[in-house]
């Protein structure tokens, strides 16, 4: 028994440093846990590598580069066909469909008169109008106002073409200066004692807009 006795005090002692180096590991992990909540909403919010950027971020260069890398690939083995159609497709990509309703009406009228009305004074451009034309209402467009529009469009992707005025269409002329559009336009434009520039000319399809409608009529369909 004396020897028991004389071991219990070691053992009293080891069990208080075992009490006490748990508490200290238990605070030790609270502690860590704490500083590592910020980090763990990172790694799980992290941005898939193809998501778009946020505003002010800027895109990642090496998506780009790899896209242009492709399209220089493929230009070493279309032929000019291929190279075509391509670019034609890419170009309906961006049209809406009263812009597919224009090319449909200047396919089977061939032109139509378009008329720019522009303030001669400087600084006040924004207040005539550009591109107005009877198409819109010729091809029944759901939004006649936006012609303008609609055929400034048309015209920069280059699927129809601006020619000049035509003497033997007067009378179209005229009706297309009766526009509402139009005359609220040649109002603005023309306030005081100088009155607006009225530039006269037409619309036509293009070459590509005439090949992307050959290319429709051969697939077995014609304008709706």
């Amino acid at each position: 028994m004396a020897a028991v006795d004389d071991l219990r005090p070691l053992v009293d002692a080891s069990s208080a440093v075992l009490r006490v180096t748990t508490e200290l590991a238990g605070l030790g992990a609270r502690r860590l846990l704490r500083g590592s909540v910020g980090l763990v909403p990172a790694a799980v919010s992290a941005r898939p590598q193809d998501a778009e950027p946020g505003p002010g971020e800027a895109r990642d260069p090496s998506r780009a580069a790899l896209l242009l890398g492709e399209l220089l690939e493929a230009s070493l083995v279309q032929s000019s066909r291929e190279a075509e159609d391509v670019l034609i497709a890419k170009l309906v990509d961006t049209l809406v469909p009263d812009e597919a309703r224009i090319i449909a009406a200047l396919a089977t009228r061939e032109w139509t008169p378009m008329v720019h009305v522009e303030a001669r004074r400087d600084g006040e451009e924004h207040l005539g109008l550009r591109n107005a034309s009877l198409i819109g209402r010729q091809a029944g467009v759901a939004l006649v106002r936006r012609t303008p529009t609609y055929v400034g469009r048309l015209l920069t992707v280059g699927l129809v073409a601006a020619t000049p005025e035509r003497d033997d269409r007067s009378e179209e002329y005229e009706v297309l200066l009766a526009e509402p559009d139009v005359l609220d336009a040649i109002r603005r434009a023309g306030r005081g004692p100088v009155g607006p520039r009225i530039r006269r000319g037409g619309l036509v399809l293009s070459d590509l807009g005439t090949q992307l409608w050959a290319a429709r009529r051969a697939s077995g369909a014609g304008a709706e």
